[in-house]
């Protein structure tokens, strides 16, 4: 399968979401019809996340557990008697897919909503096979893909959103098996090897990402250790052999004519 390019997404230097509030306190409004008769077991690594969580679901419905690693959310799961679980794929100790499959191992009518912030073929095929009901990636928030999926799932439904669909349908690269030495890395990462595919700065990524210097930075010393290259030059190399960006159409060195010039 041939290749799909992504382009940097051109984003304003500055970002104002106030347009999005009333979208977003709506989506919440339309959540609670779902949560309000479901018992909820949350977990995840982002131990803020959790928090924010926490305050959501006030009046949304009972919240019986909050946990950051797999063992503990299964300890919950026994004594809570949850209907519900919503997790990331990032745990403090373990992952999402193994907690979401040995949850519905032992809890067969439990109903699973899994949130993808490493949204990789690997993760998310572990995930398909877990049997998670819905599969939302993290750039989906706020977007109503939660409320859609919640709602998918109370009416024993499943749900992927674009972002997942896409990336298992482009094969992240352009191949199927998710295995090859691009498939650990993260979207942002990608963005972040294309700016670099494009001669671009640090600062000239950053800005087009709408994201700090230090965050860039990080991601090319994270990038550079999973592809494992040596250096920027070499990460290109390996993006242009992989296919992450296509090699630029040059004008022929000659044309007819031009010989003798």
């Amino acid at each position: 399968m041939a290749a799909v390019p992504r382009t940097l997404p051109a984003f304003p230097p500055t970002v104002d979401l106030s347009s999005m509030i009333g979208d977003v306190q709506q989506h919440r409004r339309d959540s609670r019809a779902v949560l309000s008769h479901c018992r909820t077991a949350i977990a995840s690594a982002d131990r803020a996340l959790l928090v924010s969580w926490m305050g959501w679901f006030e009046g949304m419905g009972p919240l019986v557990a909050a946990t950051s690693t797999e063992e503990e959310c299964l300890l919950s799961l026994q004594s809570s008697d949850a209907d519900l679980l919503v997790c990331t794929d990032m745990l403090e100790i373990g992952s999402g897919p193994s907690l979401v499959r040995r949850a519905k191992e032992a809890h067969p009518g439990l109903k699973t909503l899994m949130l993808i912030q490493r949204p990789i073929v690997r993760t998310i095929l572990e995930a398909v096979e877990a049997h998670c009901d819905g599969l939302c990636s993290h750039q989906s928030a706020g977007t109503g893909a939660v409320r859609t999926a919640l709602a998918a799932i109370d009416s024993d439904g499943t749900y992927m959103d674009g972002v997942i669909t896409g990336v298992l349908r482009h094969g992240r690269l352009g191949g199927s098996s998710g295995h090859g030495p691009l498939a650990e890395l993260s979207l942002r990462e990608e963005d972040v090897l294309r700016g670099l595919c494009r001669g671009m700065s640090n600062q000239e990524i950053a800005d087009a990402l709408v994201v700090s210097i230090d965050t860039v930075k990080s991601h090319v010393s994270s990038l550079l250790r999973k592809l494992p290259a040596n250096d920027r030059t070499h990460a290109v190399v390996v993006a242009f052999r992989e296919g992450l960006v296509e090699l630029p159409n040059r004008p022929p060195r000659w044309r007819s004519g031009d010989q003798g010039r």
